[in-house]
């Protein structure tokens, strides 16, 4: 009886159920195949996209590097706009700072410009004009300069008689500012315009306020005991 010839031994069979499939060099030669395919038909895919991530790449470090350079003219700027502040008469010193204000106010060195020029402002009695220059960078506490900007506009308010909204910047103020003195600053300008609303409720607040800061015996925390008593708020 003639036996039937074996799968395992026909002509061009695997050797054994563990004979391999194909190398790793076939695989990645396949795979290189196909993506050289893929290219082929997609030439103008790829091509765009390399010009993008070229455009991207020197977009940034144009932007980056315009950017460095004006934030340096702005701070040599800035020089020449408080020697002009500090020698030439208020016009030409307001003039010089709204022209750096109009090149670099959106710069860091703007908020310090704008100090500069809100300060000249109070000094000529005109705190309208100092309302309108620091408001766009204030009220806010994220920074010191932004926080001396507030403590500025606050003044500001109270030269004009805008006592509701000097005692909101004076207690945003009081309430967040880091230093202890800034507070107590604060605090007495809060008091001194619920005093000239006539809210002598709030004002005692504020004075109790002043007095929690300071210890028994303190001269400054009896002044404030003072006046506390003199509001009834003993």
């Amino acid at each position: 009886m003639v036996q039937g010839s074996s799968p395992s031994s026909s002509p061009g069979g695997p050797s054994g159920p563990g004979a391999p499939k194909g190398t790793v060099d076939d695989a990645f030669t396949s795979r290189i195949l196909l993506f050289t395919a893929w290219a082929q038909r997609n030439t103008q895919t790829l091509i765009l996209g390399v010009v993008v991530v070229v455009v991207l790449v020197v977009g940034s470090i144009w932007f980056f590097g315009q950017r460095a350079g004006t934030y340096a003219e702005a701070a040599i700027q800035l020089e020449q706009v408080q020697q002009a502040a500090a020698t030439a008469p208020p016009e030409e010193a307001i003039a010089e700072i709204e022209r750096y204000l109009a090149r670099f106010g959106d710069t860091p060195y703007g908020i310090e410009a704008r100090l500069v020029l809100g300060e000249i402002h109070l000094d000529a009695g005109n705190p309208a004009a100092a309302i309108d220059v620091l408001t766009p960078v204030a009220p806010s506490y994220r920074d010191p300069l932004r926080l001396q900007a507030t403590f500025l506009l606050a003044v500001a308010y109270e030269q004009a008689e805008n006592w509701s909204e000097a005692a909101s910047a004076y207690e945003g103020l009081a309430d967040r500012a880091e230093m202890s003195f800034q507070r107590q600053e604060a605090t007495e300008g809060l008091a001194r315009a619920h005093l000239a609303q006539g809210d002598t409720v709030a004002a005692a607040d504020a004075f109790r306020r002043l007095v929690d800061e300071f210890e028994e015996g303190n001269p400054v925390r009896a002044y404030y005991e003072m006046r506390l008593y003199e509001l009834g708020g003993a």
